[in-house]
């Protein structure tokens, strides 16, 4: 197993470190990318934080956020990539984590390829965050409470504000002692959660209102277009965490949410109580977690709609069989 001493060494190792998360970055992706960022310039070297796509909006408030998307150098000695299962996901920067001398992977999602030089894939761990607190917790020179205000944004959000099943002791005792730092928990909770463009609330509405069940209820399925985004001011950034709107409905298994794209492709996202709807997502070359998955189909959306209603459908069957 690789060890906190390892990665610092390869970080020590450097003068440009460039951290990068997946594509869509959310909560735990760029939290732990500003946390790996805030580190290595603490240890003293040129690092930048960076996703494919735009900036998160919904994390502006975290300290340091400046610094994300902004890479300043043409090559990187380092290469860490974070939250990140696979090359294809660093998006426009799959080229510089090839061109780099040496690499990191550090991620939680059992679907990793381990593509870095050094891997360091947990994934029972509930987040990316999580996997720095362990690394780094505690250790002096290297932890504070800027840092201990990102990790916690990352293990709230990839717990559904410590609501999922991936919510544990370790995951709550990793919370209290990032409180230790001092960071100020009502302020980040109202910031992450209550703390919505009244743009997104018309979409929720919107997007609620348009909710489908299958299955005698155990099946939701959230469709979202182009046209309601467009209608509500919104971009396709503003859909995270609408998922689980579907996913409150009494009775609901499995969640799906349906977000079009230009060219008429669609980013699907699936959610489960307890059925493995990471099968589901690899069915169209996705994956992610056994309760949280997604993937991304090209198509008529209403062929969309029933290929995607099916594969949930059979994981829902495949629980029963089991």
């Amino acid at each position: 197993m690789t060890t906190a001493s390892e990665i610092l060494n390869a970080i020590n190792a450097a003068e440009t470190v460039l951290i990068v998360g997946h594509v869509r970055p959310d909560g735990d992706c760029v939290g732990a990318a500003l946390f790996m960022r805030h580190i290595c310039e603490k240890l003293g070297k040129k690092a930048d934080a960076a996703c494919d796509g735009e900036k998160p909006a919904a994390y502006a408030f975290l300290p340091e956020y400046e610094y994300f998307c902004a890479p300043r150098y043409k090559k990187y000695d380092l290469f860490i990539s974070v939250d990140c299962a696979t090359e294809s996901r660093l998006g426009e920067y799959k080229a510089q984590h090839a061109s780099a001398k040496n690499s990191v992977n550090i991620d939680h999602h059992i679907t990793n390829a381990k593509y870095g030089k050094i891997n360091h894939v947990l994934p029972d761990a509930s987040s990316t965050c999580q996997i720095l607190f362990d690394l780094f917790g505690g250790m002096e020179g290297v932890m504070d409470k800027i840092g201990a205000s990102m990790l916690y944004v990352g293990i709230s959000t990839d717990t559904g504000h410590f609501m999922h099943s991936n919510t544990t002791a370790t995951v709550f005792r990793a919370a209290a002692a990032l409180c230790e730092y001092g960071i100020d928990i009502a302020a980040l909770n109202h910031d992450l959660y209550c703390n919505n463009a009244f743009s997104k609330m018309k979409l929720t509405s919107r997007a609620i209102g348009g909710i489908v069940l299958y299955e005698s209820g155990k099946i939701a399925l959230m469709n979202i277009s182009l046209k309601d985004l467009q209608d509500c001011g919104c971009t396709s950034e503003d859909t995270e965490g609408l998922i689980d709107n579907a996913s409150a409905i009494s009775g609901v298994r499995i969640a799906i949410s349906m977000c079009e794209q230009a060219g008429s492709v669609f980013r699907i996202s699936f959610r489960s109580v307890s059925a493995d709807v990471s099968a589901a997502a690899a069915r169209f070359g996705g994956g992610g977690h056994k309760l949280a998955a997604g993937c991304m189909i090209s198509g008529n959306r209403y062929d969309v709609m029933e290929k995607v209603v099916a594969a949930a459908t059979a994981a829902l069957n495949s629980e029963r069989i089991d």
